[in-house]
């Protein structure tokens, strides 16, 4: 048998390190969120920049209409983990309205005309074979706007819409970024996610540890902190980590958040809202709270993936971006196996998940590589030995490229490679 693992003194008492004082959250009584937010810090996150690619130009202008009338109060934040996100996730919005466009009009059918010599005669005849004509001189036509389009797109650069409208509010000054201490922060990191502390730790299996929920956090306790207000954290993100959840979704945000939050706050409230639910809040127009209300419905949708685990066979939930070739490497809830999932043009495939056995400096890992063509997220195997080379076809574009480890272990992508 194995040996048991030895309980701690700090996993023993985990939930007084949590709840230090068990008698704050029977004395003080929150205030609505309602009431909240007339003096709350609103605090946006990287889903909610995002959200305005898949609405229109007018539920664009109603929310940077927002975001100013709240940072003219002194009152809008962005954690600048929130930024890098954004700028590194931005280019995977362009991509989607890009093949967007050529997935639409590839997919408009038409039908053959019909050849029965006996029929040539018959009016009724002539006019259908004449309307699949103009439906096929149609299609052309269309092709040549979504090639104009498409050129549009590839050509904004950081000119599109909704960077250009962000820049007129996002100044440097709602930008925050605390001094971290790099070393003290991933062993904090460390320690919560041993003991399930949110958030971040249902991100645990990204390459990064999934300390970006942590940066957010980190930077929302700051906030709390300094200013001694309640903050309202805009953001469609529904985790366990995040979100006690009910039905698929999330219910109350996690009272171990709410509890870390108003001890470090001396007492404020922590309040987790969808953007539409902000927009409600500020009078925005109806139509616009109704768009983004359907687009943050559409979003978790797509982003939620129902696949059984390869090892047991369990059916689950978990998340994958919605985007051709975004990859996850989720755990098991039920045998607490770790295993791929993988987007295609064909749906979501799973596969098991082997780790690299290293020996010697010998072996493979799997890679996060940035196509050059497309910059979409896709995953590729590569020798971890210095030197090593290997060819990666993109999920999205299927560009073909060489992958490069330099001799002190960073990636090299060669973005030259005409394949």
């Amino acid at each position: 048998m194995p040996e048991e693992k030895k309980l701690t003194d700090d996993q023993a008492f985990i939930m007084e390190d949590i709840l230090p004082d068990s008698t704050k959250f029977f004395e003080d009584e929150p205030l609505s969120l309602e009431a909240a937010i007339e003096d709350a810090d609103i605090v946006l996150d990287t889903n909610v920049l995002l959200i305005p690619y898949g609405a229109g130009a007018s539920s664009l202008s109603e929310i940077v209409t927002i975001y100013s009338k709240i940072k003219e109060r002194d009152r809008l934040s962005i954690p600048a983990q929130v930024a890098r996100e954004f700028v590194k996730n931005r280019p995977n919005k362009l991509a989607q309205l890009y093949q967007g466009i050529s997935d639409r009009i590839s997919k408009l059918a038409i039908p053959e005309r019909l050849t029965y010599p006996i029929l040539e005669s018959v009016k009724e005849f002539q006019e259908f074979n004449k309307v699949i004509g103009d439906i096929e001189k149609h299609k052309e036509i269309l092709k040549t706007f979504a090639k104009e389009i498409r050129n549009n797109i590839k050509n904004w650069g950081w000119n599109d819409p909704v960077s250009q409208a962000y820049r007129s509010v996002f100044s440097r000054n709602i930008i925050k970024s605390p001094d971290f201490d790099r070393k003290a922060l991933f062993e904090e990191m460390m320690k919560r996610y041993e003991h399930n502390i949110p958030p971040g730790y249902k991100d645990a299996s990204k390459p990064d540890g999934g300390i970006g929920d942590f940066l957010i956090w980190k930077t929302i306790l700051h906030l709390g902190k300094v200013n001694k207000r309640s903050v309202i954290f805009v953001s469609g993100d529904e985790k366990a980590d995040w979100f006690h959840g009910v039905e698929g979704s999330g219910f109350l945000p996690r009272f171990e958040l709410q509890a870390e939050f108003r001890r470090i706050s001396e007492g404020n409230d922590l309040y987790i809202i969808p953007l539409s639910r902000l927009l409600e809040l500020q009078k925005a127009e109806a139509s616009s709270v109704d768009e983004i209300r359907t687009e943050e419905v559409r979003i978790r949708k797509a982003t939620s993936v129902n696949v059984d685990c390869p090892e047991c066979e369990t059916s689950g939930e978990y998340d994958l971006a919605e985007n051709i070739g975004s990859s996850a490497l989720p755990q098991c809830s039920a045998c607490g196996s770790k295993f791929y999932l993988h987007r295609t043009k064909d749906g979501v495939s799973t596969r098991h998940y082997n780790p690299p056995k290293i020996k010697k400096n010998f072996g493979k890992q799997i890679e996060v590589i940035s196509c050059p063509q497309c910059n979409t997220i896709n995953f590729a195997e590569l020798g971890i030995a210095p030197n090593s080379t290997n060819w990666c076809i993109c999920g999205v574009c299927e560009k073909k490229f060489p992958i490069h480890r330099k001799p002190d272990g960073e990636i090299y992508v060669n973005s030259n490679y005409e394949g």
